[in-house]
């Protein structure tokens, strides 16, 4: 006989358990420390006008439903997803001399993310999930009504000002903006949001120097 479905707590720990969150963590220490745009970047998220900004993306009503929806169906999960938070012990000097010269930039910092968030492989882990009915396909469906959330939300004055903030520091927010609809499956409204021209290909590289992920067999246990 059939054993009982998978109940939402263990499809989002199949997807969970691709990310490998201690590489990620050495890798944000050492942007952090050593790279002038990544650093403004964090500066900006954590400003004024970036708090103002994530407050009134989670007090959306649609948004307040959908995670207290997720939070009910993970109440009645047997098995338990907990989201591991990651605490950085952050030093003013490097750890290994070298790492002043394995940064380099916004879009190096994504390059190298994508060794440890692997993006593509997280989508077709999505796309075998939804071949089967179940409660991952209602939790997806419901993820992509938000995405009429997240077009208001970019519209909002607030939002505008930190997008503006993130261009005058050369963060290209075109190619976030296109990561984070990516993720989640969200198309762009009538075309208008395209990957900027010469926008640096996020194909994982492995400057010298840099932490590389544990190798087969090897995978993080967190």
């Amino acid at each position: 006989t059939l054993g009982p479905a998978p109940d939402l707590g263990q499809e989002l720990m199949d997807i969970y358990s691709l990310i490998q969150f201690k590489p990620i963590n050495q890798l944000l220490v050492r942007y952090l420390v050593n790279d002038a745009e990544f650093q403004a970047f964090v500066r900006i998220l954590n400003s004024n006008s970036g708090f103002t900004a994530r407050w009134r993306l989670r007090s959306q009503p649609e948004i307040v439903m959908f995670l207290q929806w997720v939070n009910q169906q993970l109440a009645l999960s047997h098995g338990k997803f907990e989201v591991e938070e990651m605490e950085m012990c952050v030093m003013l000097v490097n750890r290994y001399p070298y790492w002043s010269g394995t940064v380099s930039g916004w879009a190096g910092f994504l390059s190298e993310l994508e060794m440890y968030f692997p993006q593509y492989a997280i989508q077709a882990h999505i796309q075998a999930k939804l071949m089967q009915p179940g409660i991952f396909a209602e939790f997806w469906m419901r993820l992509q009504a938000l995405q009429v959330v997240y077009e208001r939300w970019l519209a909002m004055p607030s939002t505008q000002t930190v997008v503006n903030e993130l261009q005058a520091a050369g963060i290209d927010q075109v190619y976030l903006d296109t990561l984070i609809r990516n993720l989640f499956g969200w198309n762009a409204v009538n075309g208008t949001t395209t990957v900027a021209p010469n926008t640096p290909s996020i194909k994982p590289t492995v400057p010298p120097g840099a932490v590389m992920p544990p190798g087969p067999g090897q995978a993080l246990i967190l």
